[in-house]
């Protein structure tokens, strides 16, 4: 059998990884040491008051991903060192002792650190996304046996662009513009101007993570480098256990909310294409990559779009299909509500709906929970959901079109070993079988409702529909009786 030449390739090297306690960045751990003879990992973590190294290390490795690395590899504890640091901190917010240590014995770096929320303020997006950025560039280049430096960026980086190709755009501002605009305005002033710098750019995430990718583009005959941009990342399709997911960001908040009968309206274009990636893919490619980088003599700058395959690619509405099927098969009983989702791109008729089923029956549990002396919380928590719909709302009604020939290249130099230990061809991708466990991972891992309770789902579920068509029915009568009235009164 072909040995696996990334196997290999981090056969006795030490990595750097910052973003190592995020989402993605665990599935890097788990893949690095379940698969690799890798020397070390150093992986920046925040301290921690009253938290000591050892407590650290429990509260990351205690999540189930970790679970299948305990069996395969209990000695891995030897090989992570956490290093005290902090993105939002100038220097990455590391002792000089410390640098010291990574610039003699890393050998590559994975920059995956991100604050991934849609709304956070531009001055905590510009210090993670480009001033960490700019000093993990500054501390690579001072490491003499370094051999590959990736940098995980997103798709919608260069959102103005609907037509995106692997290569750098020009930013909106340069990084020391910005640093300097955000250094020299307090918050207040900062957050009134945020707007006119973000321009056409929907948010300050994907703003600041165009201008962090400039920053390379300077390097690339200096850095051995290279950008993986994902997509919408989802829930793990195959390693280390399929459907598992550790967040409500994003789309899984959303899908996992209209699960339980919250979400009723969502706003996007039905047959417009759903770019969603499984994060193990993700961890595979950025790994690939890193191989890809290390084996090449020359230093240009290589940009990989993960966005799935546009020849195998599901939309909105097939989506929604197939994800109604499987809520349909595995009910949960943390349900609130009967499931009923409607998905539109005319933002009036989203709105009306939001209206209706968001806020006039929220607002009516409300007031029965008023009535029976309990705090009214259901329209507080509703707009909360709202809020983070309209946040994606960018992105799920536009429709783009993105170009990975760099991503299929790499695939085909990669020996047929490696394409079954870092899959990442999503050409001929299961959508239904994955739909099917990210629903599942949702329902256990989220939502902590295990599968054996899935007969008191459904009995959960038929007493909610009851429930819902009997409350429609009113709220209909009372709207009809209502305009009766009122034309009885203007006629």
């Amino acid at each position: 059998m072909t040995s696996s030449e990334i196997n290999e390739f981090f056969k006795n090297q030490t990595v750097f990884l910052l973003g190592g306690t995020g989402f993605l960045g665990k599935f890097l751990i788990d893949k690095l040491l379940r698969l690799n003879e890798i020397s070390k990992i150093y992986i920046l973590v925040r301290p921690k008051k009253g938290k000591s190294v050892d407590e650290r290390f429990c509260d990351l490795f205690d999540f189930p991903c970790f679970e299948r690395l305990k069996k395969e590899n209990p000695g891995f504890r030897k090989k992570i060192v956490f290093v005290s640091g902090d993105c939002e901190q100038p220097n990455l917010g590391i002792s000089q002792e410390t640098e010291d240590v990574l610039i003699a014995e890393t050998s590559i770096v994975i920059h995956a650190a991100a604050n991934v929320k849609f709304d956070q303020p531009l001055r905590i997006a510009t210090y993670i996304n480009v001033r960490s950025t700019q000093d993990c560039i500054h501390l690579a280049k001072k490491m003499p046996n370094l051999k590959a430096f990736i940098y995980v960026s997103t798709a919608y980086s260069n959102f103005p662009y609907f037509d995106i190709d692997e290569t750098l755009y020009e930013p909106a501002m340069r990084s020391k513009n910005l640093l300097s605009v955000v250094d020299s305005l307090d918050d207040e002033t900062l957050n009134k101007v945020t707007p006119g710098l973000l321009g056409k750019w929907p948010n300050a995430y994907v703003f600041t993570k165009t201008i962090a990718e400039n920053l390379m583009k300077s390097e690339e005959n200096n850095l051995p480098i290279a950008i993986v941009r994902p997509a919408i990342v989802m829930s793990a399709a195959e390693e280390p256990m399929p459907g598992w997911v550790d967040n409500f960001n994003g789309v899984t908040g959303v899908t996992t909310a209209v699960s339980v009968g919250v979400i009723r309206s969502f706003c996007c274009q039905k047959n417009a294409t759903a770019h969603l990636v499984p994060c193990d893919y993700v961890c595979n490619i950025i790994l690939a990559s890193a191989w890809h980088v290390g084996q090449q003599k020359s230093s240009t700058l290589t940009i990989y779009n993960f966005i799935g395959s546009n020849t195998n690619a599901v939309s909105w509405q097939k989506f929604k299909d197939l994800f109604e099927i499987c809520i349909k098969n595995y009910p949960t009983t943390k349900s609130m509500w009967y499931y009923g989702l409607a998905v539109t791109h005319y933002k009036f008729y989203h709105d009306l709906k939001t209206f209706l089923f968001h806020t006039v029956l929220c607002s009516l549990v409300d007031f029965i929970l008023l009535c029976g002396g309990k705090k009214p919380v259901v329209v507080q928590n509703m707009r909360r959901f709202d809020y983070a719909i309209n946040l994606m709302t960018s992105f799920t009604t536009s429709s783009f079109n993105f170009k990975h020939d760099n991503v299929d290249n790499l695939w085909k130099q990669m020996n047929d070993q490696d394409k079954n230990l870092y899959r990442f061809d999503m050409s001929t991708f299961d959508w239904r079988t994955y739909i099917r466990s990210y629903v599942i991972g949702a329902r256990v891992y989220l939502l902590k409702d295990p599968l054996e309770t899935i007969p008191e789902g459904h009995k959960k579920v038929q007493f909610l529909a009851v429930a819902y068509y009997f409350t429609m029915g009113v709220l209909f009568c009372l709207i009809y009786f209502f305009i009766k009235f009122v034309l009885k009164l203007v006629l």
